[in-house]
């Protein structure tokens, strides 16, 4: 039984892994893999031996193919490169942040989203991530909202359209009612209850009709309090979205079908809110 797996075994080898590209489009000769392939002839031919030999390709009269089995390995690889080239866009993002918070189905979607800009705040700009994602919000008719923490600013700025909708965490609304029977807000919910849900999830997204914005946990985390000391509030944790001074933004048609579908998804796993009203503030629906 081969040692390595038909995936690792093609990927560790530059000729292997171009005779399965080239082939995975169109049946190829090997007159045309010696001629295209920047290897030496003995080296494809080995590669094309052993590529057989595992089952991933076959030779016919219009070329070499792949197989069945070969097509799979392709796709894996394709997948495997399709993910490498989204983290590499900006390496330092997903090395300082938790994206285990996201379900693990939305986890291996994530190179659907494309393009995307990591906004990040600076000594010159310490606030620039949030005035990005007000802005988000600012300009949009509708969203699909996802946060565990409060923040004043961003509750100002959610449209209050009947198609937004919003899951929040249980903390969260524990702090908005605080707020709110403090006197710090006139009115303790401006959109249907119905169109607020709860949720347990620890990272924060926005989806408009045209943008995707998600905020996620940092590595280093520390003890969470204010949020760029612009009154956002979060529970007690060593590792928090609230102490992120950075933000994912994209604006593909990809990432915007992402966010929608991983919104749904919450959504569908989500608890009503007026029932944790009812039982944790009764005094405000008496």
């Amino acid at each position: 039984m081969p040692s390595q797996s038909s995936h690792e075994f093609v990927i560790t080898s530059s000729v292997r892994t171009e005779v399965i590209r080239r082939v995975s489009a169109e049946p190829t000769p090997t007159d045309a893999l010696l001629s295209e392939i920047a290897a030496s002839d003995s080296a494809v031919y080995n590669a094309l031996s052993t590529l057989s030999n595992r089952g991933l390709v076959r030779q016919r009269d219009s070329g070499w193919r792949l197989t069945a089995y070969g097509s799979l390995v392709a796709d894996s690889i394709s997948a495997w490169k399709a993910a490498a080239a989204f983290r590499e866009r900006d390496p330092a993002f997903w090395k300082n942040h938790h994206v285990d918070v996201i379900p693990a189905a939305f986890r291996r979607r994530l190179p659907e989203i494309g393009e995307y800009e990591i906004i990040r705040d600076t000594a010159q700009d310490p606030n620039r991530s949030e005035e990005v994602a007000i802005s988000v919000l600012d300009s949009a008719t509708s969203c699909e909202l996802t946060t565990p923490y409060y923040s004043r600013r961003h509750q100002e700025a959610i449209p209050t359209t009947p198609e937004t909708r919003v899951l929040v965490t249980r903390g969260v609304i524990d702090v908005s009612v605080q707020r709110y029977k403090n006197g710090h807000r006139s009115e303790l919910n401006p959109l249907e209850p119905a169109n607020i849900r709860l949720t347990d999830c620890q990272f924060a997204s926005v989806v408009t009709d045209n943008e995707l914005k998600f905020e996620l946990p940092t590595v280093s985390g520390g003890t969470t309090g204010q949020h760029r000391n612009t009154g956002t509030t979060g529970s007690p944790s060593n590792e928090s979205v609230t102490d992120t001074t950075a933000l994912c933004i994209s604006e593909t048609e990809p990432a915007v079908q992402w966010g929608r579908d991983l919104f749904a998804t919450l959504w569908e796993d989500s608890d009503p809110l007026e029932p944790y009203i009812r039982r944790t503030f009764p005094a405000l629906v008496e």
